[in-house]
């Protein structure tokens, strides 16, 4: 080869590099009012909409034209403006993104976005780990929280991740189940929901992504800035830790600062907690912006909240949000054959509300299957003379788990009407599952198709006591617990009746 030739190789191989490092994709978000899919008349083109690759953001223009260069395997994205949303799927899932597949000899793709009527309060049921792995469990969850929720609709639906146990086939029916409620659902991936089997780190969410689209995102709805984040991060064969990866802290830094004049506060939604994730200081040094941040996470099958102090502002408050599946669907079967699967703190399985407008939040938490004002499980001893196995259960106090319940949270109970008694806090097993437990030890659940509950040794952190007086008479008494905790804005009361021995 001639030195001619190999230099004018050399410049368009240079060229050919250059051209592939400057491609970009353009498109157009506007609001697609005959809902066709195709920009055309009638329809108006929407300036100041959001794109994003996974890394970068952009703003359309006055013609609501974006141009953004593709990152290899991330989708693209816009980010769902206020009182608009993109398309539905049939499960109610929202087509906002391309696959990076779909992009493949594309130059433009278009956002279409429908009109979409939002209060500024807005209530979201927020689902910890369906853990699902066979069609039993996605029965469970219809009945646990599908068939609730289409009584009882909220606003949007967010599952915080492990969606399933490693079978990512189960993605299908358990969005087809959850899409009856009627209400957009915005997933969020756990760390049971990746292809650990890829070699490339950008392909760890495939099937997640294509089933439900990025597994990092952001969105307005109502009055309201939300964050979903991807804090699974997978080493090793099968291994994973809790870290934000750099392309998805860049992007939030890009939507903290694009939001930081309009909104006061931001809600984030994760599955693994932030104290188990270890560059959690850089996510939450970038919520500086905001005057007030949520964070909702899953992930450890018990409920509790975490205060993470920052200089000159708010605490970001954490609510570790429990398991749909409550611990992992094991245990006894109900008459309808779903698990008692009671969590490793003690609390029922269940769901979480949050309503929330900009400047305020409240939760609650609602037990699957109970009345809304099942809040507390109230433990008192019980000689029994006919099941006297169940005595070594007995201790001399009266527990109360309070579900929703933090340090921040004051207990109290009364004997009989009388003086109202403050209850200590304790960081104790829950006497609930010791009972469960023992009832598995002792065979009474033989004959059942189940999974077995392990020894149970997580310490609640939403359990208080306090010792029965020495003082009562023999017979019937009536046992009061009221609760009361204004930072989570929890209020409630239950009853007990006590049966003191003759001596």
């Amino acid at each position: 080869m001639n030195k001619s030739k190999y230099l004018f190789g050399l410049l368009v191989f240079t060229v050919q590099v250059a051209l592939g490092q400057s491609y970009k994709i353009s498109g157009r978000a506007y609001h697609d009012k005959n809902q066709n899919g195709i920009y055309d008349k009638g329809d108006k083109a929407l300036k100041n909409v959001l794109v994003s690759n996974g890394k970068d953001v952009v703003v359309t223009n006055s013609k609501g034209i974006y141009k953004i260069k593709p990152l290899q395997n991330n989708p693209l994205f816009v980010i769902k403006p206020k009182g608009y949303v993109s398309p539905r799927t049939p499960q109610n899932n929202l087509r906002f993104y391309y696959l990076f597949q779909e992009l493949t000899n594309k130059k433009s793709v278009d956002f279409p976005l429908y009109a979409n009527k939002e209060k500024d309060k807005v209530k979201i049921a927020l689902l910890g780990d369906p853990q699902s792995d066979v069609i039993d469990d996605i029965h469970h969850v219809s009945k646990l929280v599908t068939e609730e929720l289409v009584k009882n609709k909220p606003d949007i639906i967010i599952p915080l991740g492990d969606l399933s146990f490693d079978n990512l086939n189960i993605f299908k029916p358990l969005s087809e189940s959850l899409g009856l409620v009627g209400a957009p659902v915005f997933y969020v991936i756990g760390n049971h929901d990746l292809n650990f089997e890829e070699q490339e780190f950008s392909n760890r969410d495939k099937t997640f992504e294509a089933s439900f689209g990025p597994s990092y995102y952001a969105f307005e709805y109502g009055d309201n800035l939300f964050l979903v984040l991807n804090n699974n991060f997978p080493i090793n064969n099968r291994e994973y830790i809790g870290k934000f990866d750099e392309d998805q802290l860049t992007f939030v830094s890009h939507i903290t600062k694009k939001f930081a004049t309009k909104y006061n506060s931001i809600k984030i939604f994760t599955h693994i907690p932030l104290e188990y994730t270890r560059n959690k200081e850089e996510l939450i040094k970038l919520m500086n912006p905001f005057e007030k941040v949520l964070v909702a996470a899953g992930h450890t099958h018990t409920q509790y909240h975490t205060f993470f102090e920052r200089n000159q502002k708010p605490a970001v408050h954490q609510l570790v949000g429990g398991a749909v599946c409550g611990a992992w669907w094991q245990g006894a079967h109900d008459i309808n054959g779903v698990p008692f699967a009671m969590m490793y703190d003690g609390t029922p399985k269940g769901y979480w509300f949050l309503e929330t407008e900009d400047k305020d939040y409240q939760l609650s938490y609602k037990v699957s299957g109970a009345p809304v004002e099942k809040q507390m499980n109230v433990w008192i001893p019980e000689s029994k003379e006919w099941d006297t196995e169940m005595n070594i259960l007995n201790e001399p106090y009266v527990y109360v788990n309070v579900f929703a319940g933090g340090e921040s949270t004051k207990v109290e109970v009364s004997f009989d009407n009388k003086i109202w008694q403050s209850m200590e806090y304790y960081q104790g097993v829950a006497p609930e599952l010791k009972r469960f437990y023992l009832l598995q030890e002792l065979g009474r659940y033989k004959g059942q198709k189940l999974s077995k509950m392990p020894k149970p040794t997580t310490k609640s952190k939403h359990l208080w006591r306090l010792k029965m007086p020495e003082n009562l008479s023999n017979g019937m008494h009536l046992i009061r617990v009221r609760v009361k905790d204004d930072l989570l804005k929890l209020q409630v009361e239950d009853v007990r009746v006590f049966y003191k021995q003759y001596q």
